[in-house]
Order: structure tokens, then sequence, then C-alpha cells
């Protein structure tokens, strides 16, 4: 109904009932999809209000794909493995390709979070310039896809983010790894920038799926490991 155009952006939906009664489907299933449509940032519930249908990005509906996966268990840590082989490559190339304006957006982000870290910021407004970090870096690749996957995989790692946020060594860190990030792209340095994206992907993936800090003794899993463990 949505992709169709029946609703469109800031329409509200029709009360539960109605809507089981119109699609033949039972409470539970339609409350399910909603929450994945929420999810997919599609719908938006407002507090005693109703659900209603949100402005859409520029690039249209996210990934179908997205509708596809619950993030939990095992699938957190292949898609931390994903963005290890992809983010890395798109931000050397995006050191080559970046527009002064990319420069301004990116060195605007981290000075943002850099003032966030002191403040305490909230949960919520640091994950969104986080996503907005990494989708800029695709962006000045040039490459549209690049775009389209980034938002993808940050979409699908927002909730597991937060784990990131809850600690502020980590926010500390992060925010340190961004800036040299961000130098290394200014720079026109790929493989420096390609490096320091790997360093800071290894670094967030350690934490969420091992509670490893920067300062931990603890022996880390490799990926290879993790593996071998599930095999």
């Amino acid at each position: 109904m949505i992709s169709q155009r029946q609703l469109q952006p800031g329409d509200r939906l029709p009360p539960e009932r109605e809507l089981t009664e119109q699609l033949q489907v039972s409470r539970t299933s339609l409350r399910e999809a909603l929450r994945v449509l929420e999810m997919a940032g599609i719908v938006t519930t407002r507090q005693g209000g109703g659900t209603f249908v949100r402005e859409l990005a520029d690039d249209g509906l996210l990934s179908p794909l997205l509708l596809m996966f619950d993030v939990r268990g095992d699938l957190v840590g292949d898609l931390f493995e994903v963005r290890v082989i992809f983010e890395p490559e798109i931000t050397a190339r995006a050191a080559l390709r970046t527009s002064d304006d990319d420069l301004v957006e990116l060195d605007r982000i981290v000075r943002t979070q850099e003032q966030m870290v002191h403040a305490h910021a909230l949960v919520d407004a640091w994950l969104r310039l986080d996503q907005q970090f990494h989708i800029t870096i695709a962006r000045a690749t040039r490459n549209e896809v690049s775009v389209r996957v980034m938002r993808f995989i940050t979409e699908m790692l927002q909730d597991v983010q937060r784990t990131v946020v809850a600690s502020d060594q980590r926010v500390d860190r992060a925010v340190a790894r961004h800036r040299e990030i961000l130098e290394a792209i200014r720079a026109t340095e790929p493989q420096l920038a390609r490096q320091a994206m790997l360093q800071h992907l290894r670094e967030v993936e350690e934490f969420v799926l091992h509670g490893v800090t920067t300062n931990d003794v603890t022996r880390c899993e490799s990926r290879e490991e993790v593996v071998a463990r599930r095999s």
C-alpha cells in the first residue's frame, strides 16, 4: 500500500482492527509487519497518536532485504564481517574522489560528535551522527550502490550500536577514530584511510561481539575462531 502510494508520506495508517480485516491477517502478523517497517524507517509510531508513513529518503524505500532480516544472534557477526570487507575499500575510494562539500560535512559531523562526548548527549542523537558519518563517506565515492549498501548496513546495526554508546570510553575512542579517518581522506591518502576505517570497525566489532574494550587484556576470538566454533 505504501510502495504503490495508496498511503502517502504523512498519512496515518488505519486502526489496527480495520487493517487486520482489510489485509486478512492476524493482529500478531500485523504488529510484526509494522515493527519491521518502523525498523526500516518507513513508518513511525507516535505515542497515543497512531502510526504514520514517514517522508522517504531521496533514494526511495530502503532495500527490501532490510525487511527480511531480524538482527540478532549470529547474524550480527555476519553483518560486521560484510562491513569489514566493504567499508574500508569505499573509504579508500572516498579519499580519492571526495569533494570540498563532503569534507565540510564530515568535519561538521566529527566536530559535533566531539562536543557531544563531553556533553553526554542523547544516545539517539549520537547514533544519527554516526550513521551520517559513514553514509557521507559512501556518498563521497560517487557510487550510488555504495550509498545504498551503507545505508542498509547502518540501519541493520543501529540497535546493536547502542551498546557502544553506552560506554563513555568506547564513544570517545570511536570519535577519535572518526577524526583519523577524516584526516586521511582530507590528505588524499587512500591506504591510510583504508587502515583507519578497518581499525575502527575491528574495535567496534570486538566491543559489540565480545565485550572487549581498548584497555582490556582479555583475548578476543578472531572471526575465523567464531566460524570454527559455529561449525
